[in-house]
C-alpha cells in the first residue's frame, strides 16, 4: 500500500524534478493535492504500477492528450494506459517549470523529455528524443487524482518524432 506520509513521499519523489515555481491558490486540499501528485508521479516514474493506480480515483479517472487524440477513462482503462506506457517510456517524463495549486485541480507548465519507444501517447515512435513545451491539468475528486489533460503542439510533436530535437527540458520555456 502507498504511504501519503509526507516525508515518505518527500523521500521518494527527491530524485526528480518538480520545479522550485510553485503557486500556492488554495489552502489545506492544496497542499494535499500537492502530495497526492507527488505521489502519484513518484509511483509512476519509479515503473510502480500499483502505487501509481492507489492515487486515482476509481470514479471515471481520465487521461487526455489532444494533440494525439488520446483519451482514456475509466479505471480498468487507466491502469492498462499505465501498465503500456511504464514500457514504451520510463523516468520522469514531465518537467515543469512552474505550478498553481489550487484545492480542486493544478496545472503544470514545462516540457515532456525523453525517448519513448513503440506506440507512446497513441502514435508510433522512431526512438528520436522528444522536448516539448506542455501544460499538464490535474483534477481530483475526493483528495484522489481523478485524471490529467496534457496539451502541446501537434506538429511540433509529429516533427520531433522524426527528426527528434536539440532542446533541452532546462530551456526556458515561454
Amino acid at each position: 500500500m502507498l504511504s501519503l506520509d509526507a516525508s515518505q513521499i518527500a523521500e521518494r519523489a527527491a530524485p526528480f524534478d518538480y520545479s522550485e515555481e510553485i503557486h500556492w491558490a488554495g489552502g489545506a486540499a492544496a497542499r494535499h493535492n500537492w502530495q497526492m501528485m507527488l505521489a502519484h508521479t513518484s509511483a509512476e516514474w519509479s515503473g510502480d504500477l500499483d502505487a501509481t493506480m492507489e492515487t486515482m480515483t476509481r470514479n471515471d479517472p481520465f487521461q487526455i492528450m489532444y494533440a494525439t487524440g488520446l483519451e482514456v477513462r475509466g479505471y480498468e482503462a487507466m491502469r492498462e494506459f499505465y501498465r503500456v506506457r511504464l514500457t514504451t517510456f520510463q523516468g520522469q517524463g514531465f518537467f515543469p517549470h512552474r505550478w498553481v495549486v489550487s484545492d480542486d485541480l493544478m496545472v503544470g507548465n514545462g516540457y515532456f523529455y525523453g525517448t519513448p519507444t513503440g506506440t507512446f501517447f497513441g502514435m508510433p515512435t522512431s526512438g528520436k528524443t522528444l522536448c516539448l513545451p506542455m501544460t499538464v491539468w490535474i483534477y481530483f475528486e475526493d483528495g484522489l487524482i481523478k485524471g490529467e489533460v496534457a496539451y502541446l503542439d501537434g506538429h511540433e510533436l509529429r516533427q520531433q518524432m522524426v527528426h527528434g530535437t536539440s532542446r533541452r527540458p532546462t530551456d526556458p520555456v515561454l
